[in-house]
């Protein structure tokens, strides 16, 4: 099958991160918004100085990372569409983020801004229940996993085993989770190829990660009969 020959950027596709961007001519980031963001940012900044209590700062370091999400995705969006980070002012906003101390650092591999993992991690450490909570912890899930290889998601870049475990262990709490801000669809998706994973690590048993893989195809194929997921997966897993 043609789509292993080129699989990050079909991956890509199916999770809604390459965008159909021709004859985009106007700026993705305006005054204004830039403006908001730094101000957004700053206001975070001073929080997290005053010292306030742990829930305030989760919360914090919490909103942070989405807004970085936010400026991250547009300056990816205008990578993949244009080759670089398009406009003054998208421009202006690299150079004030790293004035500032949100410095976003690109991938050489990947070509793209990545996603800054540390503020959900820390605010999920800090309060684990919040209502923020299990939001932060599917942007860590969902970013980790498109940020973490080129070609092929069964060699990611670099991952450790510890990482492996915790990302296993997010998957299967949030498919728990009620949420429309939580894809379940995705969760599913990136889940099962995080079993594949430690298959091939020994972090699972292969009679246990095929029995979770298998579980997981089996609800993608049924809840979501449309979609080119579970067809993915088939090819990942040729072999087993």
């Amino acid at each position: 099958m043609k789509m292993l020959g080129d699989m990050r950027k079909y991956i890509l596709l199916l999770g809604g991160l390459v965008l159909c961007m021709n004859g985009w001519a106007h700026e993705s980031i305006t005054t204004e918004a830039r403006k908001n963001y730094l101000i957004k940012l700053q206001e975070g900044s001073q929080v997290l100085s005053a010292n306030p209590s742990v829930p305030v700062k989760a919360k914090t370091l919490y909103q942070i990372g989405a807004t970085l999400e936010e400026i991250r995705d547009l300056f990816n969006q205008d990578i993949i569409s244009h080759g670089a980070v398009k406009g003054l002012e998208s421009n202006l906003l690299l150079t004030e983020l790293a004035r500032a101390g949100f410095k976003l650092d690109m991938s050489p591999k990947i070509g793209l801004y990545l996603s800054q993992l540390h503020y959900y991690r820390e605010a999920i450490k800090l309060d684990g229940k919040a209502v923020f909570a299990d939001h932060a912890r599917y942007l860590l899930l969902k970013n980790h996993f498109y940020d973490s290889f080129t070609d092929n998601p069964l060699t990611p870049l670099s991952q450790s085993k510890e990482e492996l475990s915790e990302l296993l262990d997010v998957g299967e709490r949030l498919q728990k989770i009620k949420d429309k801000n939580i894809n379940q669809e995705e969760v599913k998706f990136i889940l099962a190829i995080h079993y594949l994973q430690a298959m091939q690590q020994q972090l699972v048993g292969k009679d246990e990660g095929l029995k979770k893989f298998k579980k997981l195809l089996t609800e993608l194929s049924r809840d979501y009969p449309q979609s080119l997921k579970p067809m993915t997966l088939e090819a990942l897993s040729a072999g087993l």
